[in-house]
């Protein structure tokens, strides 16, 4: 009931600062052809790039890279992680008004975008010296795009993947290790699908460029902040 609490006010708030057809556009007229460059600071600070190309229809194509860092008992590595998904888009009132009841048809305009993307993520970690591992896995994020898109837009999503995590390795039970084995570090995928529950604030300062401002939440992971800056074609 909070998170629904929480939209419903982050709504309302970006519908106070809407800035009517500041730039020329609908309300809804999203973009989804943008590239954003980013620093965030999680458990270590890094940088992200972002590119979205807007397909025919309503699909479109998104690409990340994003750097940061992993400590373990004092060590340090970089991680590197990609992301390649495909995405589409549709407005709730393009659903909304596709069902008729009775013989009576809604016409509800298009003031939020249902968006759901899919595609694969990989993961590079290593350190200065041998520890080297890749791995890869599903990305699959979904969520609401909302506000209008001449001033402040808000977006709202829940991202599901597998997240990598460097631990070291432990000794099994009833055997004994050696000082070098338990100071082994292991690369290890974590068996749980993470939910990392996410909103961004976008303002756009003029048809070619917008401030980004996101906070996300994770159950495996640090929560981060990020903020940046976003080209718009």
């Amino acid at each position: 009931m909070k998170a629904y609490k929480i939209f419903f006010l982050t709504l309302f708030a970006l519908n106070l600062f809407s800035e009517n057809g500041r730039l020329d556009r609908d309300p809804n007229d999203y973009r989804y052809t943008s590239f954003g460059l980013y620093a965030f600071n999680g458990e270590d600070s890094g940088l992200e790039g972002k590119l979205s190309l807007a397909l025919p229809g309503p699909l479109y194509l998104v690409a990340e890279a994003k750097a940061d860092g992993v400590d373990v008992d004092a060590e340090e590595y970089d991680k590197f992680s990609k992301a390649l998904r495909i995405g589409a888009h549709v407005g709730i009132g393009d659903i909304l008004n596709s069902v008729s009841v009775s013989d009576v048809s809604l016409k509800i305009e298009n003031f939020m975008d249902i968006f759901l993307e899919l595609g694969i993520k990989a993961t590079d970690i290593e350190n200065k010296t041998t520890f080297s591992e890749s791995d890869s896995q599903a990305n699959v994020i979904a969520g609401l795009r909302f506000g209008d898109s001449n001033g402040w837009e808000g977006k709202i999503y829940v991202d599901f993947s597998k997240e990598t995590e460097v631990a070291q390795q432990e000794c099994p039970p009833n055997l004994v290790c050696t000082a070098f084995e338990t100071a082994q570090v292991t690369y290890v995928l974590d068996d749980e699908t993470d939910q990392k529950f996410g909103f961004v604030a976008t303002y756009n300062v003029s048809k070619r460029g917008a401030l980004v401002i996101e906070s996300s939440t994770s159950k495996v992971t640090d929560s981060v902040f990020k903020i940046g800056y976003q080209l718009n074609f």
